[in-house]
C-alpha cells in the first residue's frame, strides 16, 4: 500500500475531521475537490486553491520508503514515511485538526513520529498557519 494514498483515504473520510474543517471553513471545500485534502501538491492552475478563505486545507507527500526488516533474507517489514502539511487560521484550530488527525491515522497503522521540529510556523504569502505532521507506516508483507 502507498502510504500518501492510504492517508488521503483515511482523512478524507474521516467525519471528525471532515466535519472540522467543514465549520473553521464555514463552507464545503467545493470547486470539484474532496474536502481540500491533496496528495503531494495543492493546485494553483487554472485555479489558486492556496487561499486564505478556502481554509483549512491540507497535503500530504511521501518522505521515506524503504526496507525496515528482513527475515530469512526476504523484506519482512516496508517502512513508509509521510509528511502532512496543512494550513489553518489560527493555533487552537491546528491544536484540534492535530487531534483529529492523530486519531483517524492512528486507528488505521500509523504511528506519529519526530519532536523538535518547528511545528508550525506563519505563511507570509496567504496569512494563514502552515503545520507540519509526520507519520510512520509499517507495511509487514
Amino acid at each position: 500500500m502507498i502510504a500518501e494514498t492510504l492517508a488521503y483515504k483515511i482523512l478524507s473520510k474521516d467525519k471528525t475531521l471532515n466535519e472540522l474543517f467543514d465549520q473553521f471553513r464555514g463552507s464545503v471545500f467545493g470547486n470539484n475537490f474532496n474536502q481540500g485534502i491533496f496528495t503531494y501538491d495543492i493546485p494553483e492552475t487554472p485555479t489558486n486553491l492556496k487561499k486564505a478563505e478556502l481554509a483549512p486545507f491540507m497535503r500530504i507527500n511521501n518522505t521515506y520508503d524503504g526496507p525496515a526488516n528482513y527475515a530469512d533474507d526476504s523484506l519482512l517489514i516496508n517502512e513508509q514515511r509521510i509528511t502532512i502539511n496543512f494550513w489553518c487560521k489560527s493555533a487552537s484550530q491546528a491544536d484540534l485538526i492535530n487531534d483529529a488527525l492523530d486519531s483517524a491515522l492512528e486507528a488505521n497503522g500509523f504511528i506519529r513520529y519526530t519532536a523538535n521540529e518547528n511545528p508550525r510556523y506563519k505563511d507570509n504569502d496567504i496569512g494563514l498557519l502552515m503545520n507540519v505532521r509526520k507519520y510512520r507506516f509499517f507495511d509487514w508483507k
